[in-house]
């Protein structure tokens, strides 16, 4: 489950993505918009990176700009010293020891660091992701692969770096009649075969009735749709989305920092930690 920071920020590119954030309007530049091919169950484009010049943006956040007319595949919407293309081994996300002094009380910090967020300037809806993450190994830094839609769904890969031997599967997809938000209850663990600090390929297939989750082509892990009725609904994502990649420090609150084996220890991890995601592909039904 991400953290509230991804959320609100996802809920802005709503709009931004509309063209309705304010007095500018649509911008009128030639955009990157991949041709989706529409099937009788969803729409999905081919598409593979393994981010190179260019791959990605840098979100200006103002009025003028949509998300499809960067150019990009992908836009970050995180400071742009969060993430780097430049070393030419891929998409390395960034994840910095926050500034003043922190200090852990009751398994928390007092200070929280906002690591690198990256978003898909296209959607799908169906189809299957693969993503190629080589993820740090510090307690209470998690690293996220996921899909994400503006109604919240979300289909996640995480990698928590205090349990380095395996990973984390989930879904949500929130519901009008939820007394309270569903988090991890859909979740699964997972052996890696070796560890997150090395790469391994990490892959979501989902139709409109089941969610596949697999590691180097070995399938781990199916929820169909019947298996998410809570309270008489079917929590199952739908909606067309995102990919989103990114790095947290999960250090607060007490329920999310014991998740992630956390705190941050800060007085010991590097002042920079990194993640690597070295490629993302794209395949369609």
């Amino acid at each position: 489950m991400l953290p509230l920071y991804f959320i609100c920020v996802t809920i802005y590119l709503t709009c931004v993505a509309a063209g309705i954030t304010g007095t500018g309007g649509p911008a009128k530049s030639k955009s990157f918009t991949p041709k989706s091919k529409s099937t009788r169950h969803g729409q999905c484009n081919p598409f593979s990176t393994n981010f190179t010049a260019g791959s990605v943006s840098q979100h200006p956040l103002n009025s003028y700009t949509t998300l499809q007319s960067t150019g990009s595949p992908f836009i970050a919407i995180s400071p742009r010293n969060s993430y780097d293309t430049a070393s030419g081994g891929g998409l390395t996300l960034y994840l910095r020891k926050p500034k003043g002094e922190v200090e852990t009380h009751d398994g928390v910090n007092n200070i929280v660091s906002d690591g690198a967020t990256i978003n898909s300037t296209f959607v799908l809806q169906y189809g299957k992701v693969t993503f190629d993450v080589k993820a740090p190994t510090i307690a209470g830094v998690v690293t996220a692969a996921i899909l994400i839609a503006d109604q919240h769904d979300e289909i996640d890969v995480e990698l928590v770096g205090g349990d380095p031997h395996r990973w984390q599967s989930n879904i949500y997809a929130p519901k009008s009649s939820d007394k309270q938000p569903l988090w991890g209850v859909f979740g699964g663990v997972h052996a890696v075969g070796g560890t997150i600090g090395e790469f391994h390929k990490y892959s979501i297939e989902w139709n409109e009735s089941e969610i596949t989750w697999s590691v180097d082509g070995r399938v781990v892990r199916s929820l169909s749709a019947s298996k998410t009725m809570i309270n008489g609904t079917i929590h199952f994502p739908t909606h067309p989305s995102r990919i989103q990649l990114g790095i947290w420090d999960a250090s607060s609150p007490i329920g999310t920092s014991e998740w992630a084996k956390g705190p941050i220890d800060w007085k010991n991890a590097p002042e920079t930690i990194s993640a690597v995601v070295r490629s993302v592909v794209v395949e369609c039904p």
